[in-house]
């Protein structure tokens, strides 16, 4: 099981909105995924038709339930959602307490699901914490979006500086741009050469795009609604490309549902 986290220092520069779409490709190409909403609000929950608050989201925070305790299946095949819960605000302090043992929290918690799950995309919430320290030794993949601006390039950088204070590898982060205006010249120059700090760039990026606003209006991944829209070409682009990157391979086994 591969566990991709959607993580970034600044909130609005579309790590649910990718969280929600890149789970939704992979289960549409035969992979068994679950999206982990770790951000307390609940969007990518709410996006994917789910319920945040649910009681199991509660005990997961107070007492480290196994995380399949919070899982629900969503409207689409292969793709299952672990709810958020507005208690998971309480979760970095319990982190914090955990001390050395945070890490394996978190590997405990996806321990159970590993069998059930080819993937995990986990919507990480804004901000440099205790968790986020933890999803960082934890993930496999990190994916950042970043929005062609001097501010969310800075806050990138602050990232990779975090990740080289805790002595992780850098190769397992992978940017990308996230809501990208062609109209814009530093858009297309930085399509074109990329900042230096930026490696591992993907070159599929996602526009500034309104079906990705119309989310929130069909409560689904922008596929679901807009197959043919331009939001919906990137997405599946993103996927196609991230998969080719992790060399990723379609599983043998049947499209039934995840759960």
């Amino acid at each position: 099981m591969r566990v991709i986290a959607l993580c970034h220092l600044k909130g609005g520069v579309g790590k649910t909105t990718g969280a929600v779409n890149l789970a939704y490709e992979a289960a549409q190409a035969g992979y068994r995924v679950l999206c982990w909403d770790l951000d307390p609000q609940g969007a990518a929950t709410w996006y994917l038709g789910c319920e945040p608050d649910g009681p199991h989201g509660k005990r997961l925070v107070n007492t480290h339930q196994a995380l399949s305790g919070s899982v629900s299946a969503t409207a689409w095949p292969n793709l299952d959602c672990a709810a958020a819960h507005h208690t998971l605000r309480n979760l970095d302090v319990r982190l914090d307490r955990a001390g050395g043992q945070r890490v394996k929290i978190l590997r405990r918690l996806l321990k159970p699901v590993a069998g059930r799950y080819d993937a995990v995309f986990v919507d990480c919430p804004p901000g440099l914490s205790r968790l986020a320290e933890a999803v960082f030794r934890t993930a496999d993949t990190l994916l950042t979006p970043v929005i062609p601006s001097h501010l969310s390039l800075r806050a990138y950088d602050e990232v990779v500086r975090e990740l080289d204070r805790l002595g992780i590898y850098r190769r397992s982060l992978y940017p990308y741009f996230s809501l990208v205006d062609r109209r814009r010249a530093m858009h297309r120059q930085w399509l074109a050469q990329p900042p230096e700090s930026m490696v591992n760039v993907l070159q599929s990026w996602v526009p500034a795009a309104v079906d990705n606003e119309r989310m929130g209006e069909h409560r689904a991944p922008v596929n679901a609604f807009a197959p043919r829209s331009r939001a919906a070409r990137a997405w599946r682009a993103l996927w196609q490309e991230l998969e080719l990157r992790l060399h990723m391979s379609p599983p043998a086994h049947t499209s039934e549902g995840a759960g």
